[in-house]
């Protein structure tokens, strides 16, 4: 079976701009019919595989188990803490962050950046007190799990936050739906308006120490 650029937005959940952009860079396997790109549907599968990333099918199922949800703990669990990424304004600082992100598979890292500065642009994910959560506006259907990246910028960025300060902290969360998306979002917040929690995240912490902070929240 052969697939179109269409067929692959939708199985990948990308743009047709990342699609062509993959073709151009020749990170994707594909062939030429009648002037239009075409793709093997076992190449691709191969090339998903290689990838670590989930495809969409034909049939409106995931190629993963049934969806459950994913808790916090278990976004943080998914995700990493990176420190000192360098970056003198928010834009720089996005990318270098994204550039950083190891559970991100490299030929998809452009898409998440491009998705997180469209929703920065339509309005700062900085929700003060030094602290930012950038996100997509959309899903991310091709991520293995819903997860929550950290990233601490080597000194704080300006980001058009609510308060006008600027930001020490960025906290990515990467849904892979709808469904995960706004319970998660929501646990954060809950966190976030705890005192002890935001001094506790001046201390820069690593992996290990965010997470144990996350776990006694009990969210």
């Amino acid at each position: 079976m052969t697939l179109s650029i269409t067929d692959l937005c939708s199985r990948f959940g990308v743009a047709p701009a990342t699609v062509e952009r993959w073709i151009r860079q020749g990170k994707i396997p594909s062939f030429s019919r009648g002037g239009s790109f075409r793709f093997r549907e076992q190449d691709i599968d191969k090339w998903a595989a290689r990838q670590n990333i989930r495809l969409n099918r034909p049939d409106g199922c995931s190629d993963t188990s049934s969806d459950n949800g994913t808790t916090l703990v278990q976004a943080f669990e998914s995700g990493a803490v990176y420190h000192d990424i360098k970056g003198a304004d928010k834009d720089a600082v996005l990318s270098g962050c994204v550039e950083r992100m190891a559970p991100i598979p490299e030929d998809f890292k452009q898409d998440v950046l491009e998705r997180i500065q469209q929703r920065e642009a339509a309005m700062s994910t900085g929700i003060g007190s030094g602290v930012a959560i950038p996100h997509s506006r959309e899903p991310l259907p091709y991520l293995r799990s819903s997860m929550i990246i950290t990233c601490f910028p080597e000194s704080p960025v300006p980001y058009d936050a609510l308060d006008g300060k600027p930001v020490k902290i960025l906290f990515f969360l990467l849904s892979t739906s709808l469904s995960h998306h706004l319970p998660l979002l929501s646990a954060l917040s809950k966190c976030m308006k705890d005192g002890q929690f935001l001094e506790f995240i001046d201390s820069r912490p690593g992996s290990e120490a965010l997470l144990e902070k996350i776990q006694s929240f009990g969210i």
